[in-house]
């Protein structure tokens, strides 16, 4: 019965886009904006898809995500952001998403119209509303649509549907950018970025489950899904060794685990 009625709102979802006719799609490859895009070419509509790429995306993801959409068909209009020389972004206030989303979807929202296209999509679900999340003042600012939150899908609603079309990115973890490694009022440089990026992806052989290198300049907070933090002990002398070959001075590991008293968008 739950999965009839994660395709009967499906349907709904597909229905509503196809009567916009014409819409642009913001695309990242996650399982979110993934089901947005399939419901969209299942549609009637129109279809148009935007991804951002830059410094603070992680390459691997993006390059999986380009993969994914060219087996669904669709040739992917990337838009390069440069908000490392952003100055309200680099400052790396609070206000951080916000800054980020309104930059991105500004673009789009741009590309799009050169294209005829006044309806621009993104892959918000119904259970993200009940977090706080800086950036969507910026999707309402903008007048970007959400339809998943329309259809009142749910993260697990959204799972389950992937999963049912063979999608192979339905239990994919959610992620954020690289720019949430680095504490806020700390400057958002592209060495930092980088470093960042260098760290997780040493790590990534070792399989942690929603694994966070926060970046304190000399040191590294490793940050891991608290069912993995005593495997992290285990492994702490390798981990270490890992992280120091890569300049940092000193590691140390977050007791409370991913999804501790954390920061919001952090």
């Amino acid at each position: 019965m739950e999965m009839e009625e994660a395709k009967r709102k499906y349907q709904e979802l597909v229905g509503s886009i196809g009567e916009m006719e014409r819409v642009a799609v913001a695309y990242s490859g996650g399982a979110d904006s993934t089901l947005l895009l399939k419901a969209a070419l299942d549609s009637s509509a129109e279809v148009t898809a935007f991804m951002a790429t830059g410094e603070m995306f992680f390459h691997d993801e993006q390059t999986l995500a380009l993969d994914l959409a060219e087996s669904m068909g669709v040739d992917i209009v990337t838009l390069k952001l440069d908000l490392v020389n952003d100055a309200q972004f680099a400052r790396n206030w609070e206000d951080r998403c916000h800054v980020c989303k309104s930059v991105m979807f500004a673009e789009i929202k741009g590309m799009a119209r050169d294209l005829d296209i006044s309806n621009v999509l993104e892959g918000s679900h119904i259970d993200d509303l009940k977090e706080i999340r800086p950036g969507r003042a910026a999707l309402v600012d903008l007048g970007i649509r959400s339809p998943l939150v329309d259809a009142r899908l749910t993260k697990a609603e959204v799972r389950a549907l992937l999963k049912d079309m063979g999608l192979p990115n339905w239990d994919l973890p959610s992620n954020t950018c690289l720019a949430t490694r680095v504490p806020y009022d700390v400057r958002i440089t592209s060495q930092i970025l980088k470093r960042v990026a260098r760290a997780e992806a040493a790590l990534a052989p070792y399989g942690f489950k929603n694994l966070r290198v926060r970046d304190h300049e000399h040191w590294a907070r490793v940050e891991v899904a608290p069912e993995d933090v005593p495997r992290l002990f285990q492994e702490r002398e390798s981990v270490i060794k890992a992280l120091k070959g890569l300049g940092y001075r000193r590691v140390a590991m977050d007791l409370e685990g991913y999804g501790g008293l954390r920061r919001p968008n952090q």
